[in-house]
């Protein structure tokens, strides 16, 4: 049987249509699906986006912590050097601007560099421990101490800080390494197979570092570290700073990873290109599940690196019977610089000094030292965040009114022997030598070296960084009251005249119980003439350690001085010694006259005295 052969022009069109079956067959192979090249644009997108997140944060040198605000911070320093002058903020030994990045600090030093030369521990031992406290201002000044961990010998702190940056650097690798890998994987130079293997593996692993840079920045962050030296001895960073971008930016790439890990996982195939596959289902439940899934388990471990390290623990219970404000007094703005010691008001006849007290109060007199933008507080401190935090009291009056306390003023032809070291300040004009209530003496129970018919000057300083509020609100010394919450108060920018004010009050003591007044703790008495004609000013602390040669520099403070002397009983005073005595703090030393400084010359005296009426 003879099998028919095809003609020339049908074999031509079998060819033909062989030809276009096999084209047809590569180009259906070959096809990447659409969802799946958008899971790998997305990829190639994510990437790129973490890998200029991860290097912004290394070159940063603040991206992960920076110091918080002066009036958050606490001193770093061992309260047991206090008594050496060691009792430094962060600010104060870094710079109020300070942070620290993933690799290195704001200086520029990474996690390894001693800029100082030596480490501290180092220091000490070569040079003792007075030569180091006394070369901080300098090394302050040149700007040498820089990235403290290494310098501390925060040994277990810096292989912390070393891990985080470690990873930092890893994940700038991969990220860029996923660029490459994903635009391969779109123009189809890497199989479908191999792609998704590799691809859903190393997603997963950027994923958990990502978890564990949170986790590290975590611990790091609330765990207390000790440090090899007997300055600053231990360290916990969120007491003394503040989350910077570089934490929420680690977030960030937690869960950007996540997402493209679940993608790659429910989008993708091992068969992309190959012809007849279906378009994978429940995309949307399957992305949003995986995604719920990985930010739970990455909010758990959270929780528990925070738990274990106390991020979550009440803050330790303070000692009720410690007095929080103890040496609060300030004696240096910057470490070692002495900056609050008494000065010469005057040197080669310039001015050398802020304004001064107590000065001339008298209604129309005006100061000639240029207080420039400095405005007193003008309304009752009670109105403000001031609140009292001592009394005391001066031996005649520090300020000076005329026909009120002045030169022309009297009081008891002696005083006593106990007073004698006192110096006398003015006198004020009610002292009659016939009238038994300025000469009849008084038992005091309470206040020492006090006396009938004299004049005493009572001085209630305020400050918004006193312990308002609780058992240690008054202090004495004044000092610690004022200074108590620190921070609060600062000379750059100079908030001092707007958070100090102290109120004065003189008074000429009687034995005659109508002049009874039982609430002087409370602050100046207001009630008809007495606290109606008030003075405001700026000036300074005072006290007998200053004159006109020697001045303070506990200036400018808000001054409010009733202009009248007004009478009061010894039994008053007695009252408010007896007050004092009750108080948490020891109040002893304040419970007799101090001495009055000499008054304030003119071209120490602000000239911004106002009037309340």
């Amino acid at each position: 049987m003879e099998v028919e052969q095809p003609t020339p022009t049908q074999e031509a069109a079998m060819e033909a249509a062989e030809t276009k079956s096999i084209k047809v067959e590569m180009g259906a192979k070959s096809a990447m699906p659409m969802h799946s090249k958008l899971a790998h644009v997305l990829a190639v997108i994510v990437s790129g986006v973490i890998a200029v997140a991860v290097a912004t944060v290394l070159a940063d040198g603040t991206s992960v912590i920076k110091l918080k605000d002066a009036a958050f911070l606490k001193p770093a320093t061992n309260p047991a050097l206090k008594s050496k002058g060691v009792n430094h903020r962060l600010d104060q030994l870094l710079g109020s601007t300070y942070g620290i990045g993933l690799h290195h600090d704001q200086s520029g030093h990474t996690w390894t560099a001693v800029s100082a030369g030596s480490k501290l521990k180092d220091l000490l031992a070569n040079l003792g421990e007075a030569a180091v406290i006394g070369a901080l201002p300098s090394v302050i000044s040149t700007d040498d101490l820089k990235h403290p961990v290494p310098f501390l010998s925060c040994d277990r702190l810096q292989m912390a800080g070393l891990a985080a940056m470690s990873f930092g650097f890893i994940a700038e690798v991969v990220a860029v390494v996923m660029i490459i890998f994903h635009l391969l994987m779109l123009v189809g130079l890497i199989p479908a197979k191999m792609g998704k293997m590799l691809a859903s593996l190393i997603w997963l692993v950027l994923t958990a570092g990502f978890l564990i840079v949170i986790m590290l920045a975590i611990g790091i962050y609330n765990a207390v570290w000790t440090c090899d030296n007997p300055i600053i001895p231990s360290i916990k960073i969120s007491d003394h700073f503040n989350w910077n971008y570089g934490f929420p930016f680690a977030i960030t790439g937690f869960i950007s990873s996540l997402l493209i890990l679940v993608v790659t996982l429910t989008v993708t195939s091992t068969k992309d290109g190959e012809a007849s596959q279906p378009a994978p289902k429940s995309v949307v439940p399957k992305l949003l599940g995986g995604i719920t899934v990985g930010v739970v388990v990455g909010a758990v471990a959270s929780v528990i690196v925070g738990a274990a390290t106390g991020a979550f623990a009440a803050p330790a219970a303070v000692d009720p019977a410690v007095n929080p404000c103890t040496g609060a007094k300030p004696y240096s703005l910057g470490p070692g610089d002495k900056y609050f010691a008494n000065q010469n008001c005057m040197k080669d006849g310039v001015v050398q000094t802020l304004e001064q007290a107590g000065a001339n109060v008298t209604k129309g007199y005006k100061g000639k030292l240029n207080a420039g933008d400095r405005i007193p507080i003008t309304v009752p401190y009670s109105q403000t965040d001031l609140c009292p935090v001592n009394v005391h009291w001066h031996l005649g009056a520090e300020h000076l009114s005329v026909g009120q306390f002045d030169e022309a003023g009297h009081g008891p032809a002696h005083r006593r022997e106990l007073a004698a070291n006192a110096r006398l300040g003015y006198q004020c004009h009610h002292y009659k030598s016939n009238d038994a209530k300025f000469t009849t003496p008084y038992n005091w129970k309470t206040c020492t070296n006090m006396e009938v018919g004299q004049t005493y000057e009572i001085h209630w300083p305020h400050s918004a960084a006193g312990a308002c509020g609780t058992d240690w609100q008054y202090q004495s010394p004044f000092y610690d009251g004022v200074f108590c919450n620190e921070g609060m108060i600062t000379v750059a920018p100079l908030n001092t005249y707007k958070k100090i004010g102290v109120q004065s009050q003189t008074f000429t003591v009687v034995n005659d119980e109508a002049y009874y007044n039982p609430d002087l703790i409370k602050g100046m008495l207001v009630k008809g003439d007495m606290g109606a004609d008030i003075a405001m000013y700026t000036g300074s602390t005072t006290g007998t350690s200053r004159d006109n040669s020697v001045c303070s520099r506990f200036t400018p403070i808000t001054w409010q001085v009733d202009r009248k002397c007004h009478l009061v009983s010894a039994s008053s005073f007695d009252k408010l010694c007896a007050d004092m005595k009750l108080m948490k703090a020891d109040m002893s030393m304040d419970f007799y006259p101090h001495g009055a400084r000499e008054l304030v010359d003119s071209k120490f005296v602000a000239n911004n005295q106002q009037s309340r009426k």
